[in-house]
């Protein structure tokens, strides 16, 4: 499990994040929401070792994350972020096969057990047609299934997704998000996914994790936040909630 406790983050003086405690359990989703500038990338990036907390604690099955080295770290927990590394002349395969880094290090020789996972991951992702692609080549969906590729070939126990929708189509976000939910139940992955779209949350994740002017406003399953005085607690508008005939919940602002 991931657990934070009492965690904050200052930058000179003011408050990014403030008395963050929660559990996140394998085999989960976890929405994290709220409007920009509310605390949720710099949850993530803490979660993801990518910086150091000012106060409070994080621990990864049970032992403070500040005590793993970096390899072994990176060998439970993957973060993509908002903004991904430049990909000039990889081609799908290469961007892929780093996701086996952690296992060997930059220079360290790929083995066929590697080969193995790096195919399972493409297989998974339905990435395999892509391999011999180069990736500035390919739509913005096909890269991330890509970069989801290289998560998984990493062999962790967690995901850290910072937003991963944001450059995608409507089709193409649905397309993500039916994969990583299904990615999530077959290999017992912990997901945590920053996402703007509270409709979306509610459609493919387990719990939804609310933040407001770095503080965790609600935290709890689709039903139980979804009301409209929580509604318009996170996101200070009123909202009509009205039922899917797909069975969750949809918001829509008056």
């Amino acid at each position: 499990m991931i657990e934070s406790k009492a965690l904050g983050f200052d930058v000179n003086g003011r408050a990014l994040l403030a008395d963050f405690s929660m559990t996140f359990e394998p085999g989960k989703i976890y929405a994290l929401v709220g409007h920009n500038g509310s605390g949720k990338s710099t949850l993530l990036k803490l979660l993801a070792q990518q910086q150091t907390a000012t106060s409070g604690h994080i621990l990864l099955n049970g032992q403070a994350i500040d005590s793993w080295s970096h390899k072994q770290f990176a060998q439970q927990v993957a973060y993509l972020p908002q903004q991904t590394p430049a990909t000039d002349s990889l081609s799908g395969r290469d961007l892929v096969g780093f996701g086996r880094y952690p296992w060997h290090g930059l220079l360290g020789r790929l083995n066929r057990q590697d080969q193995t996972y790096i195919d399972e991951a493409m297989a998974l992702t339905d990435t395999l047609s892509y391999q011999d692609r180069l990736v500035d080549t390919l739509s913005g969906g096909e890269r991330q299934r890509l970069w989801l590729a290289m998560l998984l070939a990493q062999r962790t126990q967690y995901l850290l997704l910072d937003e991963p929708l944001s450059a995608l189509d409507i089709a193409h976000q649905v397309d993500m998000l039916n994969l990583i939910k299904k990615l999530s139940r077959e290999l017992s992955l912990g997901v945590i996914i920053v996402i703007h779209d509270i409709n979306m949350a509610a459609r493919f994740c387990d719990h939804i994790v609310a933040l407001h002017s770095g503080k965790m406003i609600a935290s709890g399953s689709i039903e139980s936040l979804f009301t409209p005085q929580t509604l318009e607690d996170i996101y200070g508008i009123n909202m009509h909630i009205t039922d899917h005939p797909a069975g969750y919940p949809v918001a829509m602002p008056y």
